[in-house]
């Protein structure tokens, strides 16, 4: 009522409590609010009483796009079914650093034509169920190796890399002709000597030579990235933002600095009106102009209908991987069968892997101790394949014997955690005769897991290199080089991503 505030973005709660604090709000409001909400991989991101999607990373192991935008409308439909109008996602970062501490697995991955195309399919779901969606964070947040909550992140590339990689993706958002992106809090040099979200230089790069007509969001400038801007709010809609996300919480002194750059000429009132009536144009294309309050009533029945369930195992399936089969062990010989099933995790794990692999052959499952490697490494001598479920990112203590067990007999990795785990435990994972990543721990993906291995259905392959952790080939040295690494250190930073 005092501040005239022109929409809601809630984070972490409760869905009730959501609920009720929505309509209360829109009850007290003069003009319908925006609610919008930060829900990359649909509710569950922030409201844990909703089943959970997977991550970007997953999604962009899917080939198939329409199941991306199956995702998107569903995603939306819930959205809609709490009263949201906003989502701000998806990610169109590309994920081309290891180091990356805020982006990794809410990118769809490292190749710019995969992430775009993911990102126009979720988009294009969203948006056609009645959600805006909102790419981000413009120009690309996924090269850097430190958090924009916590303070600016630097991007030393030159435009024509930038072109290729980083703003690629939005470059395609936009000639899909989707609605929505955030400009993230962001140094690029080579752009700009201020940061992205309060640069004219960088959003005129949006607006003006890609051609992007569509709402234009800052990022939260509560975020350390650019909250010790004095006036930031001001500074946001000079550079040329629609609507300043989460300003810090001294709201009245942001206010005061806006009218104050009115008077003094430095933001004219028609740049102000022009903006107004943006927002009001997508809240009315967002149907707020028939505002109805949210039913609680049977809330939890429309959110969790079985189509929703038979989406997500469909999604699940489709992500897992063959991302090695250098031993060419896949498909399993039933003929071999002395094989031993080593589970690493806990022992109620895996249990639907087991069953499904005894459908089909022998199978000893052996539970993995770390204070007893010796003795299982003498066991599992004895057989003559090995299939490694991992159920957990804690196994480091057993990749010198896995490593070396690799070395002398059939040895198949199956992971049912996510990609990233991967990459932080080391290499002995390539010396084995095949991999797959299953990236759940769903009784569905560990049945389904079991048929790949044996040759039941099938599922694509995917050989990890370069590509997928440095965004283009042959980039791999100079994204290193801009970490400070020495030439060894580089040399041996290529040779374990290969």
């Amino acid at each position: 009522k005092e501040y005239k505030v022109g929409g809601l973005l809630f984070g972490d709660g409760k869905l009730v409590n959501q609920v009720n604090l929505t309509n209360f709000a829109q009850e007290m409001a003069e003009v319908p609010l925006m609610i919008t909400f930060d829900g990359e991989w649909g509710l569950n991101m922030r409201l844990k009483e909703i089943p959970a999607f997977p991550r970007n990373r997953v999604l962009g192991a899917i080939e198939d796009n329409n199941l991306l935008y199956e995702y998107g409308l569903e995603v939306a439909r819930q959205f809609r079914e709490i009263g949201v109008h906003v989502n701000f996602a998806p990610v169109a970062d590309v994920d081309n650093n290891p180091l990356n501490p805020v982006i990794n697995t809410r990118s769809f991955g490292g190749d710019p034509e995969n992430v775009a195309q993911k990102v126009i399919a979720y988009s294009k779901g969203l948006e056609e169920g009645g959600v805006l969606s909102v790419s981000k964070h413009f120009p690309g947040h996924g090269d850097t190796n430190v958090d924009s909550h916590k303070a600016l992140p630097v991007l030393n590339f030159t435009r024509e890399r930038l072109d290729s990689i980083e703003m690629y993706p939005f470059r395609k958002a936009v000639e899909a002709g989707l609605g929505g992106v955030m400009v993230g809090h962001l140094e690029v040099p080579a752009l700009s000597k201020k940061p992205s979200s309060l640069s004219s230089e960088i959003i005129g790069i949006l607006k003006d030579e890609f051609g992007f007509g569509g709402m234009i969001f800052t990022d939260a400038l509560e975020m350390k990235g650019v909250s010790t801007h004095q006036h930031v709010c001001t500074k946001a809609l000079m550079a040329g933002n629609d609507m300043v996300l989460a300003p810090p919480l001294r709201l009245k002194k942001e206010l005061d600095g806006v009218l104050l750059a009115v008077k003094n000429g430095q933001l004219t009132e028609e740049a102000i009106t022009e903006k107004c009536r943006k927002v009001l144009t997508f809240k009315y294309a967002l149907g707020l102009h028939d505002y109805r309050p949210v039913q609680l009533s049977g809330l939890d029945k429309r959110l969790n209908r079985p189509a929703t369930q038979d989406l997500l195992q469909r999604m699940e399936k489709a992500a897992v991987t063959i991302v090695g089969n250098e031993g060419g062990i896949l498909p399993m010989d039933v003929d071999l069968k002395n094989t031993a099933l080593l589970h690493i995790g806990k022992a109620s794990e895996g249990v639907a892997f087991h069953q499904q692999l005894k459908k089909y052959m022998s199978v000893d499952r052996i539970q993995a101790h770390p204070d007893s490697i010796a003795s299982l490494t003498r066991r599992l001598m004895k057989y003559d394949r090995v299939i490694v479920d991992i159920h957990t990112e804690k196994y480091a203590a057993y990749q010198s014997m896995l490593a070396t067990l690799a070395s002398k007999k059939q040895v198949a990795y199956v992971y049912f955690t996510p990609l990233k785990g991967v990459y932080k435990k080391g290499n002995a994972w390539k010396k084995a005769a095949a991999v797959v990543m299953g990236h759940s721990e769903s009784e569905n993906v560990q049945r389904f897991v079991a048929d790949v291995l044996m040759g039941k259905v099938c599922c694509k392959f995917k050989k990890i290199g370069v590509q997928d952790r440095f965004g283009q080939s042959g980039k791999a040295k100079d994204v290193l080089k801009a970490y400070g690494l020495t030439a060894p250190q580089i040399a041996e930073a290529i040779k374990a991503t290969f």
